[in-house]
């Protein structure tokens, strides 16, 4: 009787291992034999259920995807108003060790959207499409003046924070770029902040 497969695990195991020779070796690193080495396995068994570097890649984020989703949404549950405006702008403006190398493969696919990689790129734009959208409607939430530009410029500042993150990664650390998003906040906002604090 053939031993029952849980694809979605073997998925999420390979995932991992994409995200771990990625972080040990770079991005370019990632190919089938690399990650059927991390897991110990063949590289007959990765393509069993990933068949190209690309599909690592699309497999690598989509499950980021899955994660990032889940964690937005427990951290915007009973937000509102400013106070769901400003959760989004520090959220995006966070990082974990994996999320620096999820960028760096982010970073990696709009550089080259073709073929196979072009489904990489989808997810790339789910993810951030869905964030720019909460940025809208949490602005638009408000009772703040052109709140289209204000969701513009938070967008935009993460953004370019989690490029600046792959491209010089120790000069652009959390707390300086937290910082600056304070100020960037507090110009925007105004007293509007210092009443979330109070």
């Amino acid at each position: 009787m053939p031993i029952e497969v849980d694809e979605s695990e073997r998925l999420a195991e390979i995932a991992d291992a994409t995200v771990a020779v990625a972080n040990e070796r770079g991005t370019r690193a990632v190919t089938l034999r690399a990650v059927a080495e991390r897991l110990g396995r063949s590289t007959a068994f990765i393509t069993n259920f990933v068949p190209s570097r690309a599909h690592l890649m699309v497999n690598a984020l989509e499950h980021a995807q899955s994660h990032w989703r889940t964690e937005r949404a427990s951290l915007l549950r009973d937000a509102t108003g400013i106070e769901r405006l400003v959760a989004v702008a520090r959220w995006m403006c966070s990082t974990t060790p994996e999320d620096n190398v999820l960028r760096s493969l982010w970073v990696e696919v709009i550089g080259d959207v073709r073929g196979d990689t072009r489904r990489a790129y989808d997810v790339v734009r789910e993810v951030t499409d869905a964030t720019y959208q909460e940025f809208v409607a949490s602005a638009e939430a408000t009772d703040l003046e052109h709140p289209e530009y204000i969701a513009d410029i938070l967008y935009l500042y993460c953004r370019g924070f989690h490029v600046k993150t792959v491209e010089d990664p120790e000069a652009w650390t959390d707390e300086r770029v937290n910082a600056s998003l304070e100020v960037l906040l507090r110009a925007l906002l105004g007293p509007r902040l210092d009443a979330l604090a109070g």
